[in-house]
């Protein structure tokens, strides 16, 4: 399956360097009276919202109501081994040509590389009229597939706390640090990314918990 994913200019220019090969989302915390925690039973071990006191009703075949406690819901993967995502960077449209309905992409990560064109349906071209009105750099949100020119393949998921990282997986995340300095320039980049509003609580002091995608550069599918 194609899932979109986002990564800033700098985190780009590490990917097609080939120094990136690791990324780490936030697990978001779903409920504000949850614990995420990992919950291990004979059936395996899962990572779960960890609820206190919830309670949801249940439809009797009476009629009636009754609660019972919904002590735990599991935390699916963002991603699965072998899914192909397609990059959405900070990019802008240079020119769009009505009679053949082709546009091409320059994109910020690499603002002297060669114009990506691509040929669009009357529809899809259409759908990117407003971007080019809109001129200039585009926020990496907005990036459309038909624009994508980075393609990864995931190669392992797992959920770990976001300090258990290590100076060679600090490097495989795209940093350039020695060993001394490796984790101040890891925490300033983490905490760049995370919402100023949301810093007390995904920061890297809070050391929450995290994705950890690793994936490889492959060509366009």
């Amino acid at each position: 399956m194609e899932k979109p994913i986002l990564f800033n200019t700098e985190m780009v220019q590490a990917i097609l360097e080939g120094r990136k090969t690791q990324t780490r989302r936030i697990i978001k915390n779903k409920y504000e009276n949850a614990d995420i925690q990992w919950f291990r039973n004979k059936y395996g071990t899962r990572l779960v919202y960890m609820q206190n006191d919830v309670e949801e009703p249940i439809k009797n075949p009476d009629g009636t109501t009754s609660h019972k406690l919904r002590a735990m819901e599991e935390i699916k993967e963002p991603y699965e081994i072998g899914d192909i995502l397609y990059v959405r960077e900070t990019w802008m449209i240079q020119s769009m040509k009505n009679f053949d309905k082709k546009v091409k992409f320059l994109y910020k990560a690499e603002p002297n590389k060669e114009l990506n064109e691509v040929s669009l349906t009357s529809e899809r071209y259409e759908d990117l009229i407003k971007y080019f009105c809109k001129n200039g750099w585009q926020p990496s949100l907005f990036m459309p597939k038909t624009a994508a020119r980075i393609f990864l393949k995931v190669v392992g998921v797992r959920a770990e706390k976001l300090q258990a990282l290590d100076y060679e997986e600090a490097i495989r995340e795209g940093i350039k640090a020695g060993y001394d300095g490796w984790t101040s320039v890891f925490k300033d980049l983490w905490d760049s990314t995370v919402n100023k509003k949301d810093i007390d609580m995904y920061g890297w002091n809070s050391n929450p918990w995290v994705w950890v995608i690793e994936f490889e550069k492959i060509e366009k599918c």
